[in-house]
């Protein structure tokens, strides 16, 4: 093979051709293949929420670029969003809930945790894997599987009505109600109404922030309850107006449809 290359070389090439092959096979040994290893343990964060650590090793004396972790879960399992350790894509699909987590690089000889946090829907046992990879080749997994004694869930709703027509130059009323439909404690609860373009907030009740955005914090919520805020703003432009209201809360939700209402109205002249 050798010397079919050298034949359809022409000789002042081949030195060119070496030099390719020597930074070729430099480049090869650079990026070698690390050594990996992988732990997954199982734990559960403030609010009682499984987490899965993956902790990856570089074990050799090269360098681990592009390190991933790629977590399979059930697809019955939510994502709990930020993921602790940050850096980390949920993708829900129809079999498996798969967790992608990654970092620019793993130096030779260190180490790296992981982190994610689900909230399981049902009992059943929750097999986790974890499968680490990097740039050179190198990879490693782990299994672990959690059985689940109870879960919690909410099912929440927001609605958002208003004074319609409005007028420019005078007040209008906006009013968001939150509902905790079921089935258990809605934690971190906060309110969010997007207001019209050129419709500043006036008043908004205490625990609201103001601007383009509205943020009223409404705490922990039971099942069965609604909390309602009403923000007052003086619309400066006439034309269709139109708010979105919606809602931030720490408990996952199995239903998010309805976690989001718009409303539109004229402003007259």
């Amino acid at each position: 093979m050798s010397r079919t290359i050298a034949r359809a070389i022409p000789r002042g090439n081949r030195f060119v051709l070496a030099l390719f092959i020597l930074g070729f096979l430099a480049t090869a040994i650079a990026h070698g293949q690390a050594t990996l290893s992988i732990g997954l343990a199982l734990g559960a964060d403030a609010h009682g929420e499984p987490t899965y650590t993956a902790s990856v090793t570089n074990a050799s004396s090269l360098d681990a670029p592009n390190l991933t972790v790629t977590y399979t879960l059930p697809a019955n399992e939510l994502p709990i969003s930020p993921a602790p350790s940050g850096g980390c894509l949920f993708t829900p699909g129809p079999v498996h809930l798969t967790v992608v987590c990654s970092i620019p690089l793993l130096n030779p000889g260190q180490s790296h945790d992981f982190v994610i946090a689900v909230h399981p829907v049902d009992t059943a046992p929750q097999d986790c894997l974890a499968v680490a990879t990097e740039s050179g080749g190198g990879t490693a997994s782990a299994f672990i599987t959690s059985n689940i004694t109870a879960v919690g869930l909410a099912e929440m709703q927001v609605n958002l009505s208003s004074t319609n027509p409005g007028k420019v130059g005078e007040p209008l009323t906006y009013n968001v109600t939150v509902t905790n439909i079921q089935d258990d404690d809605a934690r971190n609860v906060f309110a969010v109404l997007v207001l019209p373009k050129g419709a500043p907030a006036v008043t908004v009740p205490k625990g609201c922030t103001k601007g383009i955005t509205v943020y009223c914090k409404l705490g922990q919520m039971s099942p069965g309850t609604s909390k309602s805020v009403s923000i007052t703003v003086t619309p400066t432009i006439s034309g269709w107006a139109q708010a979105t209201a919606g809602m931030r809360f720490t408990t996952p939700d199995g239903h998010p449809e309805n976690n989001a209402a718009g409303n539109s109205i004229w402003i007259n002249p």
